[in-house]
């Protein structure tokens, strides 16, 4: 064997490792052993991997994608921390930061977060605790709009990294 070819062997083994390694954008996210959740270092979360509705098969984000009112939203994240694991809806601030611009839609890394549709998000609007006032985030154009929670869009819930 040749350098050259010893070169492009080498080059295809150090690809096919990186393929297998675990999404990190940025070095910002690491997915748990079992594929389910993606903490982000950056801002000192934990996120649910899939979109509620979706779970991770080993491969991907697959199932029925649900759609919450906000009241609906609100009453999922509820549930899920009565169940334990602390989740609840993220902030407009913590679901933004989710938005990576300059890329294909949805605008969300892709590794980290598949299946994600380029939709908006329920988000929270602190100060308000009532079913009306809510953020909506979009994966489709990285814009932050305003949301009375009557339409229902889809979640992903996160809970706070110790």
């Amino acid at each position: 064997m040749n350098a050259g070819h010893r070169t492009v062997s080498c080059l295809v083994a150090a690809l096919a490792l990186v393929a297998t390694a675990p999404a990190s954008a940025q070095g910002r996210y690491a997915v748990s052993a079992d594929g389910n959740e993606v903490t982000d270092s950056a801002a000192h979360v934990t996120w649910r991997r899939c979109a509620e509705g979706l779970r991770w098969n080993g491969k991907a984000c697959q199932g029925k994608l649900m759609k919450f009112t906000y009241h609906e939203a609100r009453k999922r994240a509820a549930d899920a921390a009565a169940s334990g694991g602390a989740w609840r809806l993220p902030t407009r601030a913590e679901l933004s930061g989710l938005v990576v611009r300059g890329k294909k839609k949805p605008l969300i890394d892709s590794t980290a977060f598949p299946n994600t549709p380029p939709q908006q998000f329920w988000a929270t609007r602190p100060g308000s605790d009532d079913d009306l006032n809510a953020w909506l985030v979009s994966f489709s154009n990285g814009r932050v709009y305003g949301n009375v929670g009557q339409a229902r869009f889809p979640l992903r819930l996160v809970r706070d990294t110790p």
